[in-house]
């Protein structure tokens, strides 16, 4: 069960489900970064300000994930603990209230067909590619062939 937990962990961190995000700032504040002409030094949010904030370029920061941070490796999971810097299902008291429910689906789901096939077989003959709208999705659909057990 850990390793499909880190395989869950993985695959939302690459593909999350809200790949951008937005806010409104409820009072003035700053925050620590983004501002000035390196982007170090504080910047000033006024009051009723949206900002908007992409959870699919933090997830890939080798900051935060690593020099390999575009790939996926399920094993950088095993001492990971990135807090704030991993979002798939946003965080706070805004996190998504399906976010268990669809973490038990997913894993149910991976097991059921580890279960009954030996094989998952790409047959898509075009490469992948993410359509980045309001949820990620494959823009071309997914196209595998399954061998049973």
């Amino acid at each position: 069960m850990t390793y499909l937990k880190w395989v869950l962990n993985e695959t939302l961190r690459l593909y999350p489900p809200a790949p951008f995000n937005l806010r409104m700032a409820s009072k003035d504040t700053f925050l620590p970064a983004g501002g000035g002409l390196d982007g170090k030094a504080p910047l000033y949010v006024s009051r009723g300000h949206e900002i908007i904030y992409s959870v699919y370029t933090m997830h890939r920061l080798p900051e935060f994930y690593g020099p390999d941070a575009d790939g996926y490796r399920p094993e950088r999971w095993v001492n990971l603990r990135p807090d704030w810097a991993y979002l798939p299902f946003n965080g706070g008291p805004r996190t998504c209230v399906g976010q268990q429910f669809s973490l038990t689906e997913a894993g149910y789901t991976i097991v059921r067909i580890l279960q009954e096939f030996n094989a998952i077989e790409p047959r898509d003959p075009e490469p992948f590619v993410e359509a980045l709208l309001l949820a990620l999705s494959s823009a071309n659909g997914t196209k595998v062939a399954m061998s049973p057990v």
